[in-house]
């Protein structure tokens, strides 16, 4: 099978930056069955910017549910509800790992990760059908973590 040019060509198009800030009231608690612990941390907060979005996160709509497990992977389902400047309700939700350095990198742990959105029909309902790929990092003082959002197009 032969595919047309366009048809397989992809790039990535920055869309929007989000930085979540989280609460102090974090849980982990396990061992799990079959291994791990879980985590609970609340989003109390953050701002959205970008060329496609701007707003900012609903405080305490939701949490990261990480898990840890035991090969040292930490998978993340993060969800919550953003609101954009236009008052459009948009609801997240974040799939993906915490890549940890290897033995010997002096580099930061830092995500990669898939978000998937619920919009309603309107302005921002190109969400609900835009392969979304992201990355970010975890900050400390105040705790949040910054995310880059890049569309498939």
């Amino acid at each position: 099978m032969t595919l047309q040019p366009n048809f397989a060509d992809c790039r990535l198009e920055h869309v929007f930056d989000i930085e979540v800030l989280f609460g102090a009231d974090r849980t982990l608690f396990g061992p799990l069955p079959g291994g791990g612990h879980q985590g609970y941390t609340p989003a109390i907060g953050g701002t959205i910017t970008g060329p496609r979005l701007t707003g900012s996160v609903v405080p305490h709509s939701g949490a990261d549910y990480a898990t840890a497990r035991e090969d040292g992977t930490i998978e993340l389902r993060a969800h919550y509800l953003l609101r954009a400047d236009d008052g459009t309700m948009i609801y997240i939700q974040n799939l993906g790992y915490l890549v940890r350095p290897r033995a010997g990198e002096d580099q930061p742990s830092y995500f990669k990760l898939t978000p998937y959105f619920r919009v309603p029909v309107g302005s921002h309902d190109w969400l609900n059908r835009t392969v979304i790929v992201g990355g970010g990092e975890r900050r400390s003082d105040p705790d949040r973590t910054l995310f880059r959002y890049y569309a498939l197009v």
